[in-house]
């Protein structure tokens, strides 16, 4: 028996994808799947290039990857997901846009030598062929197969894959392509079987998943994309998958209806999709969290506009503000890019202006650093690193660190579902709330996966301690 390993690296994306390699490597004759290293005989590395980090963390593995080689000769590694897209040859070279997949081949395995096969998420299925297995009646996408799930109660349902928009950092049109929708009725079976296996936390994914809209009906590519509701939803809709979606708001809508104890989510979605019948419907759904990841990236219209993000920093703060009015208890994170190239101190307080007003849970600050083949690594980065790290700290230690404290401090006393998410030792477990924060709690006999109520006794600005109620 051969033994392979997915290494997953970065976003929720990556780990819906692993999920689906899995599946197919089970195609072949004789593979199992293990998370020793030492054993594996086949290494599927799921990379991320969303943040430089994601991408220095695989290149860091020479020594790692050529010590399994000396133990194991006969051990192939395959790196797939967002890098196996990327341009890694010098400032002259090509575009990642303008070349082809055999010249970024030859380009990584020049940076990566210890890999064998470089595969784009897309063409994952060519695997067994590449390894000399034959596959009958092979399936050639990836998100048709069934995922080997790793969580017996949380499942991240792909929806869409790419995206159209191009911002002007980002690197994510070139390492996944443009934007691919899936069917919308392969969606909603699949999200059908989890609910009858009882998981309780779906989460429909997308890198911009409100912007979804439904491939089978003849409107694609047609600019329809209102999130408009389905008037009269009714049973037969739920049953008969000629009665389909149209866009993203349908989705939930036919999803929400689903009968079942679960969680609905989903991320990541960007403010130019958000319309106000989709946060309506959020705020009476049954299953949806109160819970959305929303990026905002700048609160400076000047910087915006360099960034490509097609927004002003009023229209986001009357979206996050109409949210927060009609979503109970929303808890509210977001993106937020420092440093950017011109960005000023002027544009940082902007910055932290409209995060002090929207009094955002959680933002997840990154430092910028310029990615080959997008258009701000044609701009001079001209903001000092020093400069970006101490802005960095200041909104995460002078901003953030208020509003996520004085969002908890409004929990106190209060009791609120919760699901199990782990044990952490003994009687200690981590559960999470339905607006995403974290709590821990001491209870014996409790079983990961299950909803549990649980009375918030005291919080930090991350974290929350409960009290289960029997």
């Amino acid at each position: 028996m051969k033994k392979y390993v997915i290494t997953n690296f970065g976003c929720q994306m990556n780990y819906a994808d692993g999920e689906r390699f899995s599946a197919i490597i089970e195609q072949i004759p004789n593979f199992s799947q293990t998370d020793k290293l030492e054993e594996a005989d086949l290494l599927i590395l799921n990379s991320c290039s969303v943040r430089q980090k994601a991408e220095d963390r695989i290149l860091g593995l020479g020594r790692l990857m050529e010590k399994l080689k000396i133990n194991n000769p006969e051990l192939k590694i395959v790196l797939t997901g967002c890098m196996s897209r990327r341009n890694w040859a010098g400032k002259d070279s090509k575009s990642p846009l303008q070349q082809t997949q055999t010249q970024r081949e030859e380009e990584l395995k020049k940076v990566m030598p210890w890999v064998d096969y470089v595969l784009e998420s897309k063409d994952f299925h060519k695997l067994p062929e590449l390894l000399g297995y034959k596959i009958e009646n092979r399936i050639d996408d990836y998100l048709s197969f069934k995922p080997n799930l790793s969580s017996t109660f949380q499942a991240y349902v792909p929806i869409s894959v790419g995206c159209d928009h191009f911002c002007s950092y980002c690197i994510v049109p070139f390492a996944r392509g443009i934007e691919i929708c899936r069917e919308a009725s392969d969606i909603i079976l699949e999200v059908k079987e989890l609910v009858a296996k009882g998981y309780k936390d779906i989460v429909l994914v997308g890198q911009t998943v409100n912007r979804y809209i439904n491939p089978e009906l003849d409107i694609f590519g047609k600019g329809l994309r209102g999130n408009t509701r389905i008037e009269g939803l009714n049973k037969e809709m739920l049953t008969d998958l000629s009665k389909l979606p149209r866009d993203f708001l349908q989705l939930l809508q036919i999803i929400d209806a689903m009968e079942g104890d679960f969680w609905l989510s989903f991320m990541s979605s960007h403010p130019n999709y958000m319309s106000e019948q989709l946060i309506d419907f959020m705020a009476e759904s049954k299953h949806i969290r109160p819970y959305l990841h929303f990026a905002l990236q700048s609160g400076s219209d000047r910087i915006l506009k360099r960034m490509n993000r097609r927004y002003s920093a009023e229209e986001f703060l009357k979206i996050g503000k109409y949210m927060k009015k009609k979503i109970k208890g929303l808890g509210l994170s977001t993106d937020i890019i420092v440093g950017f190239p011109g960005e000023t101190q002027e544009d940082l307080e902007m910055t932290a202006k409209l995060m002090s007003k929207l009094e955002f849970d959680m933002a997840y600050i990154s430092e910028y650093s310029p990615r080959k083949g997008t258009a701000s690594a044609l701009i001079n980065d001209d903001v000092p690193q020093g400069l970006k790290k101490k802005w960095k700290r200041y909104l995460n230690d002078e901003i953030l660190a208020k509003t996520a404290l004085g969002n908890n401090q409004k929990m106190l006393g209060k009791v609120y579902k919760c699901l199990i998410e782990k044990n952490i030792k003994g009687d200690s477990n981590l559960a999470r709330t339905g607006n995403y924060k974290e709590i821990m709690f001491k209870a014996k006999d409790k079983r990961i996966g299950e909803f549990i109520d649980l009375k918030v006794s005291s919080v930090t600005p991350w974290a929350l301690k409960g009290k289960a109620i029997q």
